[in-house]
């Protein structure tokens, strides 16, 4: 019987996926057995070592098929939970979070459940008319749960002040990263930056969210032949962003390298590493870049990046959309290279405030007492 049963969409690559496979593969060794029950299948899904396994769907199904695949998933976690009872079940994301409300009220088994909030809530909830039935939803499921966590600090803080009956069940709880796989891999063998250029990386899926085009715009006011841009990751603007180039050229060259299966031995050697993103309720690459003392410029968006950074003290917060700021900030940063030295020397030891072991010590803690 497994102690914490992890419940989530897939194990995609991207945010959610990675860090529940990171832990449920870890918190084992910190004494607490897992499992895994999984809405779907995914084809680029991370590998983890952990037995317990469970799926609900068949396959891959798409977006509006999974959604409307959740009564069977319903039923089949109910099962699941029959057979296998754990003591705590900890969804993450909102279509689990509400799947594991709905089977904690219908379940004959007794178990704690702790859902994990990785939106924003004052982006996600609000606004359109979808935004708001999922708000709806959250009201009427989350006092369900016995703990609801935020991945930071902001989230934990906009989940009380938006539902005021989470108040007393709000935690936060960092997402956890493997520093020393983030190491290794990135000794890797990678391409070095031309002599005199300093290299500027990017990560992440090329979507709207991620404001690649204040980007562009920025490259574009820089004009330095000695300055470059990498960014790694594909999707669906691709096309706009390419477009954007072509229609604004820029002696600072921008490249979009498409996804990289590993991208820490191009992020290792670069000279700062920027986001631009809108939202990131926590920022794993931006621990991934402190980790490789990388220095770190970052749009300061609802919420993860201000905690990630301290306020600014470990990298450069800017405002988000603000091409002007962003390239004043790479201006300074490639003009002084003592303060890159300083924030390269500084940020591996901040990255370890966020390492995967001090994420599992902190999500013990918080499951062993709902044992």
């Amino acid at each position: 019987m497994a102690d914490v049963l992890f419940v989530a969409p897939d194990l995609a690559p991207g945010g959610v996926g990675r860090c529940v496979a990171f832990i449920v593969d870890a918190l084992p060794g910190h004494g607490l057995e897992t499992g895994l029950f999984l809405l779907r299948r995914h084809r680029q899904a991370y590998a983890v070592a952990n037995s317990r396994v469970a799926h609900a769907l068949a396959g891959t199904p798409p977006g509006w098929r999974l959604r409307a695949s959740l009564p069977l998933a319903l039923w089949r976690l109910l099962r699941h939970l029959r057979r296998d009872p754990p003591a705590v079940v900890c969804s993450h994301g909102l279509m689990c979070n509400l799947l594991v409300a709905a089977a904690r009220l219908l379940s004959r088994q007794r178990f704690a459940s702790v859902a994990f909030e990785h939106n924003s809530p004052a982006v996600c909830y609000s606004g359109s008319a979808l935004r708001r039935a999922a708000r709806w939803a959250v009201r009427l499921a989350y006092p369900r749960h016995s703990l609801v966590v935020g991945v930071s600090r902001g989230v934990a803080r906009d989940l009380a002040a938006m539902f005021p009956a989470l108040r007393r069940k709000c935690r936060h709880l960092y997402n956890g990263v493997p520093l020393d796989e983030v190491r290794r891999q990135g000794a890797g063998a990678g391409p070095a930056p031309p002599p005199g250029v300093l290299q500027v990386v990017c990560i992440g899926r090329l979507d709207v969210n991620k404001d690649y085009a204040t980007l562009v715009e920025a490259a574009r006011l820089l004009d330095d032949p000695g300055i470059a841009f990498t960014v790694l990751g594909d999707g669906p603007q691709r096309e706009a962003l390419q477009r954007q180039l072509a229609a604004r050229p820029s002696r600072s060259r921008v490249t979009l390298a498409g996804h990289a299966d590993n991208p820490f031995p191009i992020l290792a050697r670069a000279g700062l590493f920027v986001s631009t993103s809108l939202r990131e309720s926590f920022g794993i690459a931006l621990v991934e870049a402190l980790c490789l003392g990388v220095p770190v410029i970052a749009a300061d968006c609802p919420h993860g990046p201000a905690e990630i950074l301290a306020g600014g003290r470990y990298g450069v917060l800017v405002p988000m959309r603000d091409a002007a700021a962003l390239a004043a900030a790479i201006r300074r940063l490639a003009d002084d290279p003592a303060e890159r030295r300083r924030l390269a020397e500084e940020g591996p030891a901040r990255a370890a405030a966020f390492s995967l072991d001090q994420h599992c010590r902190n999500a013990a803690s918080l499951f062993n007492p709902l044992l």
